[in-house]
């Protein structure tokens, strides 16, 4: 798989198979899928030395992370679902308006790993 961004962002077919109940309504449909929302506290965003964006903002996260979980669970009918759980590790995060580097592997110069 190479380096691509790929958008995340639930299509309005599979919102609506997703919602429950008949007086759901379209706008209570998540636009992107249950874990890829990621909360900063005030640590974290001191950490990074970031000041605080305004709502509506596009910001550029890069993570190192680590494969903490794979799972194949197969239902009835022979349905399969895979799952695989991350842990990030490594975080940087740059307004896109101002970013100094070019590609992933700048941000890690000094790290051998990289």
């Amino acid at each position: 798989m190479g380096s691509k961004l790929v958008s995340m962002k639930i299509s309005a077919a599979e919102q609506k198979k997703h919602m429950e109940g008949p007086t759901s309504l379209a706008s209570d449909a998540p636009s992107y899928p249950y874990g890829l929302n990621i909360s900063l506290d005030e640590a974290a965003i001191e950490k990074l030395g970031i000041d605080l964006p305004k709502v509506g903002k596009t910001l550029t996260l890069i993570a190192k992370v680590d494969v903490t979980s794979v799972s194949i669970n197969e239902h009835t009918g022979g349905e399969e679902h895979r799952n695989v759980s991350l842990q990030i590790t490594d975080l940087c995060l740059e307004d896109d308006d101002t970013r100094e580097y070019k590609t992933p592997k700048d941000l890690y110069k000094d790290d051998e790993k990289a």
